[in-house]
């Protein structure tokens, strides 16, 4: 008497020398579960017998699942308890593009990511994506194995703004989802550590602090062509006011800001004779005035030198 199981050998599984009428043989064969079972859900497999009785006749038989009442040579069914789950890791960068050690509009922050399949069954579909307005998220829908592990197949840009600036700080959490082999969504927003909790990532940064740049050379070069307060953006209601070594005022402002409204080597004051007029080369005064994020003045004084050369 032979069985076969194509699911566990290639070869016999078990060969019977001799079974008497009325009588039965117990055969033990262990099968070691795959990922693809676990992916399917359930083992499927059916066993052969053949034997020979005493005339010389071979006789078969397929093997049944043992519930009379779905009819015969049904294949034993294992059903195995999927459990998908996943996790996702955010971590932010800031890209100090000027390398000045302060974030400036424009400079951007890069978030990495990192996927765990927590469960034991594959997952396609795999996706993140995150909510912050502005941010570019890079990455296709990619199919992550039971345990596996992805740092690669998303990464995302973000473009600092003014109001991250005040603030101090860029907060943000992303979202990852996929689907189970049986059509589970699973899903899980991000943690800045580790894969079993859910705190957003904050990543600090530093643009508010009043830096003077007391040199102007507005010669047309591009550098320092106008006389530039670092962190004065933060601080909208502000007064400057440029003095000669005279004491009359050639240059006022209120609200500057680096660009549109600032100090160009150009006389506007008020009380200029030659206004709008190009100061000569020297040393000058300033005095800065702005009021901060809690309603205090503060005032910022010093020299200001003008080179063309």
């Amino acid at each position: 008497i032979i069985i076969n199981d194509p699911l566990i050998s290639e070869t016999p599984i078990a060969i019977v020398e001799l079974l008497e009428p009325n009588s039965k043989a117990i055969i033990n064969e262990n099968y070691s579960i795959t990922q693809d079972d676990m992916d399917a859900g359930s083992v499927y497999n059916s066993a052969i017998v053949t034997g020979v009785v005493v005339l010389g006749n071979e006789i078969s038989d397929t093997s049944d699942n043992g519930i009379s009442s779905d009819g015969y040579d049904n294949p034993t069914i294992t059903t195995l308890e999927q459990k998908p789950a996943i996790a996702l890791v955010k971590t932010a960068v800031f890209n100090d593009e000027n390398a000045d050690g302060f974030a400036q509009v424009g400079e951007t922050i890069t978030y990495n990511f990192t996927i765990s399949n927590l469960g034991n069954v594959a997952l396609s579909d795999v996706i993140v994506e995150d909510p912050l307005p502005g941010v570019v998220v890079l990455g296709a829908p990619i199919v992550l194995a039971a345990r596996g592990i992805d740092e690669i197949s998303f990464t995302a840009k973000y473009s600092i703004n003014q109001k991250d600036i005040n603030l101090g700080s860029v907060i943000n959490q992303a979202f990852v989802t996929a689907i189970s082999p049986k059509g589970v969504v699973v899903g899980d927003s991000s943690d800045d550590e580790g894969n079993y909790g859910d705190n957003p990532t904050v990543l600090d940064i530093t643009g508010c602090v009043i830096e003077v740049f007391n040199a102007v050379s507005p010669n047309g070069d591009g550098d320092n062509d106008v006389f530039y307060i670092r962190g004065l953006e933060c601080y909208p209601e502000n007064r400057v006011e440029i003095y000669n070594r005279y004491g009359s005022l050639v240059f006022e402002r209120e609200n500057y800001n680096n660009t549109d409204r600032a100090f160009k080597g150009i006389s506007e004051g008020r009380l200029t004779v030659n206004k709008s007029r190009e100061l000569p080369d020297g040393t000058y005064y300033y005095i800065l005035s702005y009021k901060d994020f809690d309603g205090n003045v503060n005032h910022k004084a010093g020299y200001l030198q003008i080179n063309r050369r």
